[in-house]
């Protein structure tokens, strides 16, 4: 099949055959690129990737492009059908005209950009900018890109003899100079597309400036297009961006791919943008710092004043549909934040955010003392219900922080809507199953220590039948993340039941002031439970 020939190609061709000489690399691409402050070398680079393939095109450096029109192909590109050459002055051509070429975009049309990727000196591509890539988009046609220094292009011997220090004159971790200069000078005076300009652009203007240049152009974030288009997050990476409108990254995931990426992506979008009447970079430079619009509550059966007057706590929440069936059951650590996150712009980024959105209708609401009560409470409303929007409906097993160690007390400190602690409360675990919760103030009871006796140190060892069976990888999970801030009694590391009830004790002193994690150690009596408490470590 035949490659298909790109229409800017087709129209340069067409005007080297009919001027009567060697056209110079700068008006060509002014007539054809946009570009008129270019210089004669720059604009040459540019236009190498449309030309240079051609039979019958030439270049010299002092005279400029010509093309050959004498008959058997001459100034035709590679695998493309015979040229027509013009019918000599003062004759009829019998040969069908050349159909007419697609008019050019006017100025400030976004099929013209140049798409911007910069990779910093610092961790990450942090700091400032060391590589840059370009992509020129001409009349909606990709151009090969451009990598500055010439260096970073990727040759095999990079690393043994062109590595930036050791190149003479350059700026360790930076750009130089005439890197600078020839990046301006490739651009012209064409808008900039990236991603964030935080991370793409305000680096290379603030090392313009160093260096007593200017880089001032508009510029287009693609962040804030695709969060105000696609409502995805404002600070999503460039790849969050591809999946979303489905494109396939093709290119090196560095500063070279992230530039394709982004002109790929930039003339995806530019239909839905022109659906909204911005078919102009002045156009869309004004849209893309609109706010994003909110969410319409009127679907649902509580507003966003609702949703503000939710407690700060953690607990479990659950989306209903308009019958009143469960729709999806989650915890979070803050319920205010958590569910209100459900309805904002952001939240049609991910599929989930956007079925809650689309079939939601009511909420209900658990407040608990814990995030591990939350965690444990979610677990078991999954099982009951097995809600629709739920994708994982079991547990699954985690290597456990303790080992084998099953038999458990976890101590965590009720807290205050201000944070504050007021007491604690006791969950039990034995042989990994939950036998449920105790307030904190209840270890003195006879009854408490009955309920350990029986459960952890009477002869046979088998759990009571109340347990609940799915919570010793939700419970070991909790422990891994909060290893240094909860204070967890192994119960056998105790000899007996008034051991346990002595460390207990400490333990529970300590969570209800907020002393964070400690260790109680020499409480093998009673009379010893003011024993040491000392910090873990």
């Amino acid at each position: 099949m035949k490659e298909r020939i790109p229409a800017i190609q087709t129209a340069i061709l067409a005007h080297l055959r009919a001027a009567p000489g060697p056209v110079s690399s700068r008006d060509l691409a002014a007539r054809f690129l946009k570009i008129t402050a270019g210089d004669e070398e720059t604009c040459r680079r540019l236009l190498a990737p449309f030309l240079g393939a051609v039979r019958g095109v030439s270049h010299d450096a002092a005279r400029g492009w010509t093309c050959e029109t004498r008959p058997g192909g001459a100034g035709e590109p590679a695998g493309a059908g015979r040229a027509v050459a013009p019918a000599p002055a003062g004759t009829e051509s019998t040969t069908p005209p050349a159909p007419a070429t697609e008019p050019r975009p006017g100025p400030g049309s976004p099929a013209d950009f140049v798409a911007i990727a910069v990779e910093g000196a610092g961790p990450g591509g942090s700091g400032g900018p060391r590589v840059a890539a370009l992509v020129p988009v001409v009349g909606g046609e990709i151009c090969p890109e451009e990598i500055f220094p010439p260096w970073a292009a990727g040759e095999p011997d990079m690393d043994a003899g062109g590595h930036p220090e050791t190149i003479p004159g350059s700026r360790p971790g930076g750009l130089r100079r005439e890197d600078l200069e020839a990046l301006i000078e490739t651009i012209g005076d064409l808008p900039l597309v990236c991603h964030r300009v935080s991370r793409e652009v305000d680096p290379i203007r603030a090392a313009c400036l160093e260096q007593g240049l200017r880089l001032d152009l508009p510029v287009i974030s693609m962040a804030k297009i695709g969060h105000l288009l696609l409502g995805l997050k404002r600070n999503h990476a460039a790849f969050d961006l591809a999946a979303a409108i489905g494109l396939e990254s093709r290119g090196p995931d560095d500063c070279r791919g992230r530039a394709r990426l982004v002109a790929e992506a930039f003339l995806a979008l530019a239909p839905q943008l022109a659906a909204r009447g911005c078919d102009t970079i002045e156009a869309i430079l004004e849209y893309q710092d609109l706010p994003a619009p909110p969410v319409d509550m009127q679907p649902y059966a509580f507003s966003l004043e609702d949703l503000r007057a939710l407690p700060s706590s953690p607990g479990v929440y659950r989306f209903l549909d308009h019958r009143g069936g469960i729709l999806y059951i989650g915890k979070a650590r803050n319920l205010r934040s958590r569910v209100g996150s459900y309805f904002t712009p952001s939240a049609r980024a991910t599929a989930r955010g956007r079925a809650i959105l689309e079939q939601a209708r009511g909420l209900e609401v658990t407040v608990v003392a814990s995030d591990l009560e939350a965690a444990l409470l979610e677990a078991a409303l999954i099982q009951d219900h097995r809600p629709p929007l739920n994708r994982q409906f079991e547990v699954h097993e985690r290597p456990a922080p303790y080992g084998p160690r099953l038999d458990l007390a976890v101590v965590l400190p009720d807290l205050t809507t201000t944070g504050a602690p007021a007491g604690c409360t006791i969950h039990l675990l034995r042989q990994g199953q939950y036998l449920g919760r105790v307030p904190g103030a209840e270890t003195d009871a006879g009854s408490f220590r009955r309920r350990l006796a029986a459960a952890y140190f009477a002869p046979g060892g088998d759990p009571p039948e109340t347990t609940i069976a799915i919570d010793w990888p939700i419970v070991s999970s909790y422990l891994r993340a909060h290893r240094d801030e909860v204070n967890v009694l192994d119960f056998d590391e105790c000899s007996s039941v008034d051991e346990a009830v002595a460390r207990l004790a400490v333990l529970v002193r300590a969570a209800a002031s907020g002393s964070g994690r400690v260790i109680a150690r020499d409480c093998a009596r009673p009379a010893r439970t003011g024993g040491p408490v000392r910090p873990a470590g």
